[in-house]
């Protein structure tokens, strides 16, 4: 019998999901502090900040729905959704002058909306039955 999460998500899959959105996030978090050398410092520092909030949050959120705790999900969440505004205002701030800053500025903006994107759409843990607020 497969264990449901409270969407009724199989519990196998949702792992499996996760664990994919940390090791996505935990490269991007790696390419960017790779990239932090003086040329390419806006999109390094942003991607650091994207993959490292990314990574955690998905790994807190995941760990957060094994023990039920909502709270601890939310700040989660919340912390994703903080960590895109940060990069994202890394990102514009730390971009060149030139032709390039609309790209850089374009980059970080697709990826912060990604990571907020996934704060937002990861797993509520309130119960959704008869009675639910």
């Amino acid at each position: 019998m497969a264990t449901r999460t409270p969407e009724g998500v199989d519990a196998a899959r949702a792992r499996r999901r996760g664990g994919l959105l940390v090791v996505a996030f935990g490269l991007l978090a790696y390419a960017g502090t790779t990239a932090v050398d003086a040329p390419t410092r806006a999109l390094g520092l942003s991607w650091s900040i994207i993959g490292a909030a990314g990574a955690l949050g998905v790994l807190t959120i995941m760990v957060a729905a094994r023990r039920r705790a909502v709270r601890l999900a939310d700040a989660a969440r919340l912390m994703m959704a903080v960590a895109a505004l940060a990069a994202l205002a890394v990102g514009v701030a730390l971009a060149p002058r030139g032709a390039e800053r609309g790209f850089v500025i374009a980059v970080t903006g697709v990826l912060a909306a990604a990571l907020a994107a996934s704060a937002l759409l990861a797993g509520d843990l309130r119960p959704k039955g008869r009675g639910a607020a």
